[in-house]
């Protein structure tokens, strides 16, 4: 599947059932990317690039006049793109001006459909990826999402809901391992902005997640579109922080609906329907993750180093200091707040006394980390989630299998603390 642009789609055909929300949500970039390209300097654009990104802008905003406009430059006539750009142009201003002639004209209607008829958009790619890139690098989502820290190989796909933008961004894992983007879609969230709190605030929650399994249900095709996706909220952060609600999915329109604003779910997070259909090749339940939060950074790779590395530094001390026998070093590692299942931190340092006292080893083994950072700051500080195959053996007992681990620090020179531990 092509990647898809929520600028960019279908849009030099106007096409997109989307077409309403997309210029809606993408008003105010369009006047960012116009103030740049208006500048002399334009990011150090030449002229006739400005000229090109310029038309594919106007074309994008179905203004054929402008777009002609932008490419009345000497440079731009023995240029193919600018060319093919100035066609597509002159037919579009062309089908104006044969639609406004009415019944004043016998055969204005197979004009109007010859126009119509004409399909220029698979020449335009090039035009349409550069006008992304562009938009990419004014709208700050060039890069890589900075709170994919790290994957390992149970992650199969990565979505970010970011509810700011409204843009779902999804990551898939490809044959060398790495997470590359593969959609860039325009998604509707909850009525209410903010993070959800209770059951039918109308707020869709901010935090990491999975989805738990894919639906096809007949029954609720008509006001949830061909398929659902939901997702494990509330997990163990939202149930400790005493969040209510559930049923939080990934699902489409209503039949009767091609278009809805940008805030418009009770909670859920909602793609048009043709789009949901093509997501279902990426999700893998339990192996896709969901990340959602708001204005997600985007960076170079390296610029995830200092934070990825403190993780994995504190994960190594706790292995360590728990391989050591030395139980305060051990439990240090845990914050005042700790929960696992029964467990608070008191239960479970009687706990891990109890059964670590009599033994003579213990060596802790583990592998296949993920590391995914949390852009919405929890209450106490900032927040990761961390996945690994443990092997656990010691002198009196062994085993291996899934955990997960919620660590939390309150500022970037504390320490990073596990709040939550789960076995999976």
């Amino acid at each position: 599947m092509k990647r898809i642009s929520l600028i960019l789609c279908c849009v030099l055909l106007f096409s997109s059932q989307a077409f309403a929300e997309i210029i809606q949500l993408s008003a105010n970039l369009s006047h960012k990317m116009w103030q740049t390209l208006e500048k002399n300097d334009a990011e150090g654009l030449g002229v006739h690039e400005r000229s090109i990104l310029g038309a594919t802008l106007a074309l994008e905003e179905n203004n054929p006049k402008k777009a002609l406009l932008m490419l009345d430059i000497p440079s731009s006539q023995g240029d193919p793109l600018a060319n093919l750009l100035k066609a597509e142009a002159h037919r579009r201003a062309a089908l104006e001006a044969v639609s406004s002639v009415g019944d004043y004209a016998k055969h204005h209607k197979l004009s109007k459909q010859q126009f119509a008829a004409i399909d220029l958009s698979e020449d335009l790619t090039e035009a349409t990826v550069r006008l992304q890139a562009f938009a990419d690098k004014i709208d700050g989502t060039a890069g890589f999402p900075f709170d994919i820290l790290q994957v390992n190989n149970h992650i199969f796909t990565v979505f970010l809901v970011d509810k700011a933008r409204s843009r779902l961004f999804v990551y898939q894992r490809n044959s060398d391992g790495e997470l590359v983007r593969v959609a860039d879609e325009y998604v509707v969230t909850g009525a209410k902005g903010g993070d959800k709190k209770a059951r039918g605030d109308s707020k869709t929650p901010n935090g990491i997640y999975r989805f738990t399994t894919i639906r096809h249900d007949p029954a609720l095709r008509a006001q949830y579109g061909p398929v659902v996706f939901p997702i494990d909220y509330p997990n163990a952060l939202d149930k400790l922080q005493g969040k209510t609600g559930d049923g939080i999915w990934m699902h489409g329109y209503p039949e009767h609906k091609t278009r809805r604003p940008p805030q418009d779910t009770r909670g859920c997070f909602a793609l048009p329907n043709t789009v949901l259909k093509q997501m279902e090749a990426y999700v893998k339940p339990g192996q896709t993750w969901v990340v959602i939060g708001e204005n997600f950074k985007f960076v170079a790779r390296k610029q995830q180093t200092d934070l990825r590395s403190s993780i994995q530094a504190s994960i190594q001390s706790w292995k360590h200091d728990w391989e050591s026998l030395d139980a305060d070093a051990y439990l240090s590692h845990y914050h005042t707040d700790f929960r696992s299942g029964k467990y608070n931190l008191k239960r479970w340092k009687s706990y891990k006394k109890r059964v670590n006292s009599p033994k003579k080893y213990i060596r802790v083994g583990l592998k296949d980390m993920a590391i995914i950072h949390d852009p919405t700051p929890w209450k106490k500080g900032e927040m990761v989630v961390v996945e690994f195959k443990q092997r656990y053996q010691s002198s009196n007992y062994s085993d291996s299998g899934q955990k997960r681990l919620y660590l939390t620090r309150n500022s970037s020179e504390s320490p990073w603390q596990i709040l939550i531990e789960e076995s999976l």
